[in-house]
């Protein structure tokens, strides 16, 4: 359009010679191309329409004197130029305009412009996304009408605000399309009249209604974490270690390089990292275990009041573990409340993953004392059952004790009216007589031995430590059941190991062990005979051994029934039984006893290639460990 427009300007500017200035009427296209095209394309249209007067001035008036056509000519360039010049500079504002129009359409914030009279003007893409209203449906609207607006203040004084300060901020409260109430941040800015332009208002909102209910989840999770803190059934501790934290890295800084080793062995250190510690919080039922009274008691530095030598001795490992990057720790320990009693906890120390240098640490106490009250109790029931076992066990050995005291007592009498017949005699029965009292004595102190024996294992006393030898209880505790296993056809086969060292411990409650083990596998075999299992099974087997350096094994093995999987894990625990006739606790009396001694007890199913017996029988096998006295125990 432009160019046909040019070419009938040119022409009736180079073929008539009206006295005006026909090149003026370029102005005109450089117009109509600013109108849709870039400026560079404006100032190339300017410059080519200004060519073309000049072309045409030559064209008609070459060579004539200066006179009124050189000044048309001047005008009509000096009118291309300003147009030129002025549309170019137009469409560069409209463009800015166009560009902060499109960045208003971006932005998640809603852009609204109204005149003075609350009609809406300008109604950005943030606006139509929130509300739902399209630019074309708002545009023309009353604006609190469009969107049901609730201001926090009657509106007078917002408009009050707008007037003399020209600002005004707070929260509103909208209503979308679609019926749901939005909650926004709002600004808004009084542009006042100028120019003849009536005033207006601009306004800037961001929707609140998601961050709100964030913030009213979080301030519930805080609220739910309060009453879980204050109300929970543990003592809860929120403390500060981070001054402890780097007094470990300035330790680490000056060359020590097992900070753990360190810690247990330096006590002050120790006491110096405790005072380190800041209690910043602490729940009521850590106020009731400490008898603190009220919580201000407990914060701030840890009161020495409730530490103890195990305390501290426990915070070194906890700490030592913290610090090889064990975020969760726990031990059991003893603390002291302010009233000065004594109280045993379950500590547990938890780092949270934000807390990198310890700023927030939770310990967590849990009240053992009536448990381990309890557990001592039951400790001294037990001792009272296994004593009640040693008198039942009397009753089963009766028939084995006469038999065994019997004997020699005959023997004493047979060979001592043998001694009356043969001091009779001269000198050549002397040697016979001197040989048949030695056997006397001999037997004698055997039975002696075996009553002494008896007497001991039903004897109630203070359990002693004593070293012994561990072969000689498990002789003496095998002469007392001789009779059992003659009566079953049940053959002993015995094994010790040479040169085992002593053991230490009460000599009465580790022979109880091993006698309750025997009787069991005899009791065992006795079934399985019942059950028909040949003879040559009927084999009991005791062993003694020093698996290693520390440690002597006793284990007892027969191919009697066996155990069921299913019970294995429960047969030292109280009053379980696999006997119909039995108390189950037996074997719970052992573990304590094997226990007290430092030692260890188990008991297996014996397993061969085809998972029996080393004949075909399935047996069980009773171990038991005790450690080796150290010198000068």
């Amino acid at each position: 359009m432009a160019l046909p427009l040019a070419a009938l300007v040119f022409l009736v500017d180079s073929g008539t010679s009206l006295p005006s200035a026909v090149a003026v009427l370029y102005a005109g296209i450089v117009l109509l191309v600013a109108e849709d095209c870039a400026p560079r394309t404006v100032l190339l249209t300017g410059l080519g329409c200004a060519l073309l007067a000049v072309g045409s001035f030559l064209a008609m008036h070459y060579g004539e004197p200066w006179g009124a056509s050189h000044l048309r000519l001047a005008v009509s360039l000096a009118a291309i130029a300003f147009t030129t010049l002025l549309a170019m500079r137009k469409g560069s504002a409209e463009r800015i305009l166009g560009q902060q129009a499109e960045i208003l359409d971006l932005t998640h914030d809603t852009v609204i412009i109204c005149d003075a009279d609350d009609i809406i003007r300008y109604w950005n893409g943030g606006a139509e996304k929130l509300y739902g209203w399209t630019r074309r449906e708002a545009i023309g609207a009353r604006c609190q009408e469009l969107l049901g607006t609730r201001f926090p203040v009657p509106f007078g004084e917002v408009e009050r605000s707008l007037r003399t300060m020209g600002t005004w901020s707070g929260d509103l409260v909208r209503t979308r399309r679609d019926g749901q109430p939005v909650e926004l941040q709002t600004r808004l800015l009084w542009r006042p009249a100028t120019g003849g332009r009536r005033g207006d208002v601009i306004e800037t909102s961001a929707d609140m209604t998601e961050r709100k209910r964030a913030d009213a989840s979080i301030r519930s999770a805080e609220h739910r974490y309060r009453l879980i803190f204050q109300n929970a059934g543990v003592a809860i501790w929120e403390n500060d270690f981070s001054r402890l934290f780097t007094a470990l890295e300035g330790l680490e800084a000056s060359g020590v390089t097992d900070v753990r080793a360190h810690l247990l062995q330096d006590r002050d250190l120790v006491r110096r990292l405790v005072g380190m510690v800041t209690v910043t919080d602490v729940n009521e039922t850590a106020v009731a275990l400490f008898q603190a009274g009220e919580r201000g008691r407990l914060l701030g530095a840890v009161e020495s009041a409730i530490s103890t030598p195990e305390a501290e001795e426990t915070f070194s490992r906890l700490v030592a573990s913290m610090w090889d990057g064990d975020g969760r720790c726990e031990a059991e320990t003893s603390f002291q409340t302010l009233a000065g009693e004594r109280i045993d906890v379950l500590l547990r120390l938890t780092i949270p993953a934000e807390a990198a240098r310890w700023e927030r640490v939770l310990v967590t106490m849990l009240d053992v004392t009536e448990r381990n009250r309890t557990q001592q109790a039951l400790t001294r029931t037990l001792a009272e059952l296994a004593h009640a076992s040693r008198v039942s066990t009397l009753g089963q050995m009766a028939a084995s004790i006469a038999h065994e005291v019997n004997q020699p007592l005959s023997a004493i009498v047979t060979y001592g009216e043998a001694g009356r017949r043969w001091l009779r005699r001269e000198a050549p029965g002397a040697e016979e007589t001197a040989a048949c009292l030695g056997h006397m004595l001999d037997n004698g102190r055997r039975a002696a031995d075996v009553i002494e024996r008896v007497r001991a294992l039903s004897r109630k006393s203070v359990p002693r430590k004593e070293r012994f030898a561990l072969c000689e209880v498990v002789d003496a505790s095998l002469v007392l059941i001789q009779r059992e296993l003659a009566t079953g056809g049940i053959t002993l086969r015995q094994t010790m190991e040479a040169g085992l060292p002593e053991v230490l411990g009460d000599r009465v409650q580790i022979q109880q062990v091993i006698m309750n083990l025997l009787l069991n596998s005899v009791q065992a075999l006795t079934q399985a005979m019942t059950d028909a299992v040949d003879g040559p099974s009927r084999v009991l087997v005791i062993d003694v051994a020093r698996p290693d350096p520390d440690t002597i094994r006793v284990a007892v093995r027969d191919r009697g029934v066996g155990i069921a999987e299913k019970d294995l894990g429960l047969l030292f625990e109280p009053f379980f039984t696999t006997k119909s006739n039995g108390m189950g606790i037996g074997l719970s009396i052992c573990r304590s006893i094997v226990e007290s001694h430092g030692g260890r007890i188990w008991a297996s199913n014996n397993r061969g290639d085809d998972g029996r017996g080393d004949d075909g029988v399935v047996g069980a096998t009773f171990q038991f460990t005790l450690p080796v006295a150290k010198e000068g125990a």
